[in-house]
């Protein structure tokens, strides 16, 4: 099991930085890591991530500078692109897989795409190798999540963590921390996943300190550190002193 999957904003605090983080990223151990493009109108990132995407964009941080930042870089966890549909249908499938091709990007998480839609753009990506990561909100039913892991399938144990697992929401709203997340209805709801898959699960909105990120390890299930983690490095904390209390137990 992955031991935690954190997001970064390419961008923020520039692209210039972005090789480093991930460098030192890959250091820590970490199999994969979340990389957000910045987008101007985002529907799920709470304050401290729309804060970090609109400081990004306003240093240049476009989608097509962002993909090429990455180009050739060899020192990097497995990335997770977290995007909005809109700046990959402005790209266009053919143009994005020859971006994506010469990158660490291992799979796409578009958090807008609703289940069935754009079902031509999704095969053509991931007929190249980059998946789209399944999402199941706490609305999504049983029924619904068997049929969104079905369409969206597990590509077996020999592929990385990154192509594999399905993203569980933990709570309704945006991305924050300084709201309480109830894990006991997460618990529940991991039980009843893995009832219908055997495919890794991730769960993030609203995880930040040990405790809870160890709680959702002893679930089973690999912990999301997003918004903390931004707001950490834009206050100046290294990538390591931020996860130090959260990834290793002996910190």
């Amino acid at each position: 099991m992955n031991p935690l999957l954190p997001f970064l904003m390419a961008g923020d605090p520039s692209l210039e930085a972005l090789p480093g983080l991930l460098s030192e990223a890959k250091a820590l151990g970490l199999e994969a890591i979340e990389l957000g493009l910045p987008h101007s109108d985002p529907i799920a990132d709470g304050p401290v991530l729309q804060a970090a995407a609109h400081r990004a964009i306003a240093r240049g941080a476009t989608p097509l500078r962002v993909l090429e930042s990455l180009s050739g870089l060899g020192d990097s966890p497995d990335i997770i692109l977290f995007t909005y549909l809109n700046p990959l249908l402005q790209i266009g499938a053919g143009e994005l897989k020859r971006l994506l091709a010469p990158t660490p990007i291992k799979a796409l998480l578009v958090v807008d795409l609703p289940f069935g839609e754009e079902s031509g753009f999704e095969s053509d990506l991931r007929a190249a190798g980059y998946p789209m990561v399944p999402l199941l909100a706490p609305t999504t039913s049983l029924d619904r999540a068997r049929r969104i892991l079905s369409d969206r399938p597990d590509p077996g144990p020999s592929a990385p963590f990154a192509q594999r697992f399905a993203y569980v929401v933990a709570r309704l709203g945006v991305t924050g921390t300084g709201q309480d997340t109830d894990l006991a209805p997460v618990s529940r709801r991991l039980a009843e996943l893995k009832a219908l898959s055997g495919r890794p699960l991730a769960v993030g909105f609203g995880l930040s300190d040990p405790r809870s990120l160890a709680s959702i390890r002893v679930m089973g299930a690999t912990p999301v550190i997003g918004s903390a983690l931004v707001q950490e490095l834009s206050d100046g904390r290294s990538l390591r002193e931020a996860l130090a209390l959260r990834l290793f137990d002996d910190a």
